[in-house]
């Protein structure tokens, strides 16, 4: 059975208000001998304190709660390790909530995080979230009146608490570069359909560098690629009988899809095909051709957005201006000039 106070009591011999205040860090009229005895008899009795009433006393848990699309993308796995990372430095403890990217296990856990008293919530959008989706989600959390930082997935136009990246200038980054390899017949694996507001602000980079080059848009070229290797895979299959030099493809796990599937029809990358991804996750420079992509500081957004949400909870200062990162492009062996 769990110590209490009351067995420290019991085996010490001194009152529980004694110890209660000794444990606490509050008895600064006591002896220093009695604290002594005090705390060498908690520590060989293993006691530890009872969160739930210290949190009831004190209306704070110390958690917060981060919402993930799916914790098996390396993606969402290192911002959720910077999370607990910056968490554990600040004394805090991190409930995480996987939804595998479903809308209506957004609200599940929203509801559930309120319940158990969580003092915060880190959320990451499901990505089949349409702008209705994402909106009653966000009027969830704020009828609820729950501290919170839209991470990643930041819909346009919410006026939310958010840490995003400026995915439009990550966009413009990648078309450009194959633009300035010449390339002009460049294809865009897009992510899910109509609903990925990050995937979207990539191609509207696309779009730009391409009108800025002077180069149409073909629709024929633009394909989603559900940001999984899979659905690369399948974008390249679509676009085997066109003519086309380059992929930019709006995710890692896309690119990689893409990049077996050119292999699978015997196109040299970069040397027939060159392909660019975006994230910058670990394996892209560990592939058979080392991965040129998009990086994001993903990192850096998880512990900013523990930052924030803390600064909220600890002040009840409300942070409506959403901070963007800015994305780098990293080249490595995927592209190539094209004469």
């Amino acid at each position: 059975m769990r110590t209490t106070i009351k067995d420290i009591a019991t085996l010490t011999g001194f009152s529980v208000t004694t110890i209660s205040l000794v444990l606490n860090g509050k008895g600064h009229k006591i002896s220093a001998e009695t604290k002594k005895r005090i705390l060498d008899a908690a520590e060989r009795m293993n006691y530890r304190p009872n969160q739930l009433a210290v949190s009831l006393v004190k209306k704070r848990s110390k958690s917060i709660g981060l919402i993930v699309p799916d914790i098996a993308n390396v993606y969402f796995a290192n911002m959720a390790r910077a999370i607990d990372e910056a968490c554990s430095e600040s004394g805090w403890s991190v409930i995480l909530c996987n939804t595998s990217d479903r809308h209506e296990r957004d609200i599940e856990y929203i509801n559930l995080l309120a319940d158990k008293g969580a003092d915060g919530i880190i959320f990451i959008m499901a990505k089949d979230n349409t702008r209705e989706m994402a909106r009653r989600a966000l009027e969830l959390l704020e009828e609820l009146r729950v501290p919170y930082i839209v991470l990643d997935r930041i819909p346009s136009g919410c006026g939310c608490p958010g840490i995003g990246t400026d995915h439009e200038v990550g966009g413009y980054l990648a078309t450009k570069y194959l633009i300035e390899l010449g390339h002009r017949r460049i294809a865009c694996v897009m992510g899910p359909p109509k609903t990925q507001m990050d995937s979207e602000a990539r191609f509207r980079g696309y779009c730009r560098a391409m009108k800025e080059a002077g180069v149409a848009v073909d629709s024929s070229l633009v394909c989603t690629g559900e940001y999984t290797p899979r659905g690369g895979a399948a974008a390249v299959d679509q676009l085997i009988s066109r003519d086309f030099t380059a992929i930019f493809a709006c995710n890692d796990a896309s690119a990689y899809g893409v990049c077996q599937r050119l292999k699978f029809y015997g196109k040299r990358v970069p040397d027939e095909v060159s392909v660019v991804g975006y994230d910058d996750v670990f394996y892209a420079q560990m592939l058979e051709v080392p991965l040129t992509t998009v990086r994001q500081q993903v990192y850096e957004m998880g512990m900013e957005s523990v930052r924030r949400l803390l600064r909220q909870v600890k002040s009840g200062e409300r942070l409506l201006e959403p901070v963007i990162f800015e994305p780098e492009l990293v080249v490595r062996d995927s592209t190539a000039r094209r004469e």
